[in-house]
């Protein structure tokens, strides 16, 4: 993956912020912020794979049992501990080869499922159906 360096400036209580982080969860100040402005700007279509822009195609096919089945998917109980076990050890040591491509694999599979999570709700809603309760005030 190519990879483009961007020099920038933040206030003080930003960069705090991002140190504490950095600290709590033992990666570097840059790995937070990088991390951070993953998870901030949303995937384009060019972002995503082309099994995973075939299985959102898919979705669409779907009717609408099938459509709440995949709206309210869950990653596997022993698939969710494993990730969750592989991303505490990394906070403490670097991944064996084996365990970092366990991980990378865990993860693709969770924007996996969140991906056809939100198409299946935007179908729903799209058909009519209520996807989001509104919170009473």
């Amino acid at each position: 993956m190519n990879e483009q360096t961007i020099t920038l400036t933040l206030p003080d209580s930003v960069f705090d912020r991002i140190k504490r982080t950095a600290q709590a969860t033992s990666l570097t100040a840059e790995e937070v912020v990088k991390q951070s402005v993953i998870l901030l700007l949303p995937a384009f279509e060019s972002d995503i794979s082309q099994n995973s822009s075939m299985n959102l195609a898919k979705i669409s096919l779907l009717n609408d049992i099938q459509l709440w089945k995949t709206a309210n998917a869950v990653m596997k109980n022993s698939q969710q501990k494993h990730l969750e076990k592989l991303a505490e050890l990394q906070k403490h040591r670097s991944l064996t080869e084996t365990e970092q491509s366990d991980l990378d694999n865990l993860m693709d599979e969770a924007q996996q499922i969140m991906l056809c999570k939100a198409e299946a709700k935007r179908i729903l809603a799209q058909r009519g159906h209520t996807v989001f309760k509104e919170v009473e005030h």
